[in-house]
């Protein structure tokens, strides 16, 4: 299984919105302000400010391309893990 394919898990993708809302969550007490409340739709988070759901939103491609890498490295290995 890729990493790519992996991602489609609803498991691993719910596991991974989780952790969106909690770093989303840090950083706003990081600057001493109230975290935004997640609105979940379809499995996915969203937020009511549209700043706040544009970095989900790269925070989702980044970790996308991410899995693409490591779905490169292991193909150019022969299948070995990344």
């Amino acid at each position: 299984m890729t990493y790519i394919e992996m991602l489609q898990d609803p498991k691993i993708k719910q596991r991974l919105e989780n952790k969106l809302i909690a770093h989303v969550n840090s950083e706003y007490m990081k600057a001493g302000l109230s975290p935004p409340l997640p609105i979940i739709r379809n499995n996915m988070t969203y937020y009511e400010d549209a700043k706040v759901t544009k970095l989900a939103n790269r925070v989702r491609v980044g970790i996308v391309i991410f899995a693409q890498m490591l779905d490169e490295i292991k193909q150019e290995n022969g299948g070995e893990n990344a």
